[in-house]
């Protein structure tokens, strides 16, 4: 009888269990097809960046570069595979599976939201990827601050300290230098995308970061699956898991809002695939890839550090276990590759955001790292490398495994429970001062995305791994989830506004809870009991479930793009000025969230190359009452001979400005769709957010 977990779904106990299409010493077509994909993207995102930061970006420079990489690379590992005798195999079954599964995500996010606004982070990614692309550099000259430098009584109103507007964030105030806020290869990515299909292609890059993360999935998945249930329950799995992901708000969500977020995921996933594949094949290039891919993802988001982190601990338990191979070796050495420019970017070119976001100081950072494999020099004198060699046996096996279910559903509980155990929990959020950050709810708020039954197929899903009869490559795909899910569960670290909220946990935890899930279902779906196939039903109405709860939340999204119409908008605003470089001047109070200023001020500056500065404020105006008529008469000056206007909403003109000295060009007033938000409960629809923009030419 084989009605255990720790005994085999079919024969698999018995070591007779069919190997997988991509298993042993084989690569299969849904491995290269992923894995592919991913290494082209990060390396035409790494070429893209690095020559933005070479002040040299364009379309021909990135391909040309990211072809002198791809050719010597490719085809040095397609000779290392033939001398160490990887073979590859079609599995059509699993390449069309994720096909499918791909499709899915296509259909539910293709083309992306039409995000021509500078209200939040997005906005910011693309109107710097335009400029990216028109200037060939991450960074710039404003002339307002240029021109201030020399003549200091030139009058510059700036958003905040250190930030012409939101975002667009001073490097060097004596020479005008601007660098916009965020890392960099996001928006440079973005704008070889623009280069090569204007806006069209660069609202498309989104979703498809999306739709290979899926696909990489659906390969990570497929191989874990047959190593842990055979090769039906790797089938299963890798449609599970990829119908789950591809179908879940928080994926469909972010693989149309042009951010960081599904990007970083792709890499994350594309990262483990290649673990999982160098694991099972003994294929060295797969762990380099796996370390490039990290590398790269350290270049897409400040947190990309804790990966790095996590891979340090990882290589540092494996030598101190004396399980450090070639293996080890490669992964360390396609990080290194990467390590420099990313260290260059988090510690001088946009030092300001990563002391913003916390990142650990660079000699903290060395310490950390150097500080690991020192101590795992010292305890590899031990003899730690028999508990490795003891946990081959199963009741090891089952004793530890059965451990780390208790820990993650004791952390679970105390994640649903936080509330009730310790109360409101707090944060200060800009100038909003104390605020709920509601930390405590954090576990709650997920599964108003994930759903209950979703959480407790995760934990099911983990017990299955942890019981059965372990595989490196399985807990390499499983095991980081637990500490990510265990640091991103204490604390969210943003806004509490939905869906903003989310983007924390689409990266890493989403796909790992989904791991999870999809593990758990295709167990239950070849489990035998006396031979028979007793939950497989349940298992499928489980799966159906699931999906049905996900499509709920997610295919509303559909008919929706947020921000529809904004690119027309400041199309309309650029139009004004005839071809020339036009020179606007915004009014800076108008309150939160929705204002002209705040939203068309920066794209109308970095998209369309139309200079825009502020007009003083209220409080310059209460001191000196002809404060706006002397900042006109300046600009005026400094730059005569190019048109000059006045920009404000609801139809008035700003005090303090004479009518007769200025003339009504544009009075438009229309809606544009914005998915609503709330600190409360799920965001379930669209709403429509008035735009009264008016704009008056100075004579």
């Amino acid at each position: 009888m084989t009605s255990t977990l720790a005994g085999p779904a079919a024969s698999a106990a018995t070591g007779t269990s069919q190997q997988p299409p991509a298993g042993g010493r084989a690569l299969s077509a849904l491995d290269l097809l992923s894995g592919g994909a991913l290494l082209l993207v990060a390396l035409l995102a790494w070429s893209s960046l690095a020559l933005a930061h070479l002040g040299q970006h364009s379309a021909p420079a990135v391909l040309g570069v990211t072809l002198l990489a791809v050719v010597p690379l490719g085809g040095g590992a397609a000779v290392l595979a033939r001398r160490a005798g990887v073979r590859l195999v079609a599995d059509l079954p699993a390449v069309g599976v994720a096909l499918a599964c791909a499709a899915v995500a296509a259909a539910l996010t293709f083309p992306g939201f039409s995000y021509g606004v500078a209200d939040k982070d997005p906005g910011g990614y693309v109107s710097h990827a335009i400029a990216i692309s028109q200037t060939g550099d991450y960074s710039f000259v404003d002339p307002v601050l240029a021109t201030a430098a020399l003549d200091p009584t030139f009058p510059v109103q700036l958003t905040s300290p250190g930030a012409r507007f939101a975002g667009v964030w001073v490097r060097d105030a004596s020479t005008g230098l601007i660098v916009p806020q965020f890392y960099h290869l996001w928006p440079a990515l973005l704008a070889t995308s623009y280069d090569l299909g204007g806006r069209s292609a660069l609202l498309a890059t989104v979703p498809l970061m999306g739709v290979l993360s899926v696909l990489a999935l659906c390969a990570a998945l497929r191989r874990a699956g047959t190593r842990l249930l055979g090769s039906t329950g790797g089938l299963v799995a890798a449609g599970a898991g990829g119908l789950l992901l591809a179908t879940n708000m928080l994926q469909v969500w972010q693989a149309r809002f042009p951010t960081t977020e599904v990007f970083a995921q792709a890499l994350y996933v594309g990262a483990l695939l290649g673990v999982v594949v160098a694991l099972q094949t003994g294929w060295r290039p797969a762990a380099g890839l796996s370390g490039l891919l990290v590398g790269v993802a350290w270049l897409n988001r400040a947190d990309g550090v804790l990966l790095v982190l996590l891979a340090t601990a990882v290589g540092a338990a494996l030598l101190s276990l004396r399980r450090w191979d070639a293996r080890a070796t490669w992964f360390l050495g396609g990080l290194a590759v990467v390590t420099p420019h990313a260290l260059l970017q988090a510690y001088d070119l946009a030092l300001a955001y990563s002391n913003a976001n916390s990142i650990p100081s660079l000699p903290l950072l060395a310490l950390a790292i150097g500080g690991s494999f020192a101590l795992a020099l010292v305890l590899r004198l031990l003899p730690l490398h028999r508990v490795a060699d003891a946990l081959h046996e199963r009741r090891p096996q089952v004793v530890l495994g059965l451990l780390v279910v208790a820990g993650a559903v004791g952390l679970l509980a105390l994640g649903f429970l936080r509330p009730r155990l310790f109360g409101a929990d707090y944060f200060t959020y800009n100038d909003q001062g104390s605020i709920r950050s509601f930390d405590e709810q954090i576990m709650r708020r997920l599964s108003w995305f994930i759903s209950l039954p979703g959480f407790a197929l995760m934990v099911l899903g983990l017990t299955v791994v942890a019981v059965r009869r372990w595989h490196a490559s399985v807990w390499a795909l499983v095991l980081p989830t637990l500490p990510i899910l265990a640091v991103y569960g204490f604390t969210a670290s943003n806004s509490t506004r939905m869906l903003w909220w989310t983007r924390r946990y689409v990266p890493t935890v989403l796909p790992g809870v989904v791991v999870l899930v999809a593990l758990a279902l295709a167990f239950f779906v070849v489990w035998r009991y006396k031979g028979r196939l007793v939950t497989a039903v349940p298992a499928v109405a489980a799966l159906a479930g699931l999906l049905a709860f996900f499509l709920s939340q997610s295919l509303p999204l559909r008919a929706h793009d947020e921000w529809k119409g904004s690119f027309a908008l400041s199309q309309k605003l650029a139009d004004l000025a005839q071809g020339e470089d036009g020179v606007y001047l915004w009014e800076v109070d108008q309150g939160c969230c929705a204002s002209v200023t705040q939203l068309f001020a920066t794209p109308l500056w970095l998209q369309h190359g139309q200079l825009s500065a502020l007009l003083p404020s209220n409080a310059s105006m209460e001191l000196d009452g002809n404060a706006r008529r002397t900042v006109i008469e300046r600009y005026r000056e400094r730059f005569a001979g190019q048109p000059l206007f006045v920009v404000a909403d609801k139809g008035e003109l700003p005090a303090g400005i004479d009518p007769a000295s200025v003339q009504p060009v544009l009075d438009e007033e229309l809606t544009l769709p914005m998915w609503e938000e709330s600190n409360e409960e799920r965001p379930d629809e669209a709403r429509e957010v008035p735009v009264h923009v008016s704009v008056w030419r100075v004579r």
